[in-house]
């Protein structure tokens, strides 16, 4: 029933979505963006609250078949501060900036899941559709969780999905555990005794203290975790001097640590502090280290994990999603919500680049796949009574009985 209401909506859809991608807004400035999705959300009948976190949105949709559960589904607001290069003739007009992770995509994904189950209510239960801020930035979820998310819209369960370049098209991905990886952000500051370049054995070379840190730590982190689980330590930037014959008084590194494990986690940070002690002694220099966490793993709920599955050999034939996908190294503030509730993060297999490649570019033909996986999960999920309904029932009957 889906892909019929689809087919007869696909233009207005894929307008919306063009709509988004040609005005990408970063974290915690999705102002227009806020108020495009109010504003359909409105013509669907729907009464958005807005301002959660700033430009978060949710709105709730009330199944016409009875109590039952209420079932979370989550998309993103925001795009990246990048420059987009895919050609496409529906590219960023704002220089700078660009959907290049395909955030509109899964916006779009949600509208259009809220434009059906709002003209077909059949289903038990109720639906929250959540719009979060900044997810690029790791702080949107848990704004909006500071800010009471779930104190005002309840969730028995949570759902969100994300575009997966490299998993076959149409297809769903369901990690089994973790889904995503934590992120922990990682500052140092070398100090050294600048000096001349030609007499390095007058002060200290902070630059090849950096380049000794980022390598013996790459060289530790293989050998102090245990190499089933994964643990990923980068540095993004290094920082140090302005003329090429002066060893410069300090160098800054900035980089990110992203591990499924926890114990992997731990053992990896450890290392950041023991190596950053052992090139202090080898190079004569002083390093200040700080590593300070951004964003929890994700974990799937095995039972939730299964019930993306169900979903999606139901909505798409049997065959479509594969249970048990590896889990990525990156980040995904979703993490925070299904620290709060139970729930699942999937993945929908599109083709092209990888997501933050200046040519990455979101393919809007899986859109009706993801949409038709959060319907499904909505009326599965739904029609399961929670145990307070089923108490609450039962002391009406108690009551009536009386």
């Amino acid at each position: 029933m889906f892909q019929d209401w689809y087919r007869n909506r696909r233009q207005d859809v894929t307008g919306w979505f063009k709509d988004l991608h040609r005005h990408p807004e970063v974290g915690f400035e999705e102002t227009r963006t806020s108020a495009f999705v109010a504003q359909r959300l409105r013509d669907m009948g729907l009464e958005p609250v807005t301002g959660i976190a700033g430009t978060g949105v949710v709105a709730t949709l009330h199944g016409t078949k009875g109590q039952g559960r209420t079932i979370g589904l989550r998309a993103e607001l925001d795009a990246l501060p990048m420059t987009e290069d895919s050609g496409l003739p529906y590219a960023s007009t704002i220089t700078g900036r660009a959907h290049g992770c395909g955030h509109d995509g899964h916006t779009i994904t949600l509208l259009a899941t809220a434009a059906y189950l709002s003209e077909h209510p059949d289903f038990f239960g109720s639906v929250r559709f959540i719009f979060q801020p900044a997810e690029e930035l790791l702080t949107g979820a848990a704004t909006m969780i500071a800010e009471g998310l779930f104190d005002r819209f309840p969730c028995d369960e949570i759902y969100a999905l994300h575009n997966m370049p490299g998993l076959a098209v149409g297809t769903i991905g369901v990690p089994v555990g973790a889904a995503m990886a934590s992120a922990d952000a990682i500052d140092l500051i070398i100090h050294a005794e600048g000096t001349h370049a030609s007499a390095p054995h007058t002060g200290a070379d902070g630059v090849l203290a950096a380049c000794a840190f980022i390598t013996s730590l790459q060289q530790v982190s293989t050998r102090v975790i245990d190499a089933r689980r994964a643990g990923v330590v980068s540095f993004g930037v290094i920082q140090g001097g302005s003329v090429r014959n002066i060893l410069p008084a300090t160098v800054t590194l900035q980089g990110t640590l992203r591990t499924n494990d926890a114990t992997a986690r731990e053992r990896l940070i450890k290392s950041i502090h023991n190596v950053a002690r052992a090139t202090e002694i080898a190079h004569s220099v002083k390093i200040d280290v700080e590593v300070r966490p951004m964003a929890p793993i994700a974990i799937n709920d095995a039972t939730a994990a299964e019930a993306v599955v169900a979903a999606a050999d139901h909505a798409l034939g049997s065959g479509r999603a594969v249970l048990g996908v590896d889990a990525i190294m990156a980040s995904e503030d979703f993490a925070f919500m299904l620290e709060q509730v139970t729930g699942a993060f999937f993945f929908v297999g599109q083709d092209g680049p990888y997501p933050h490649h200046p040519k990455y570019a979101f393919d809007p033909d899986v859109i009706p796949t993801g949409a038709a996986v959060f319907i499904e999960l909505v009326k599965s999920r739904g029609q399961r009574i929670n145990s307070s309904t089923v108490r609450s029932a039962k002391l009406a009957a108690v009551n009536q009985g009386e």
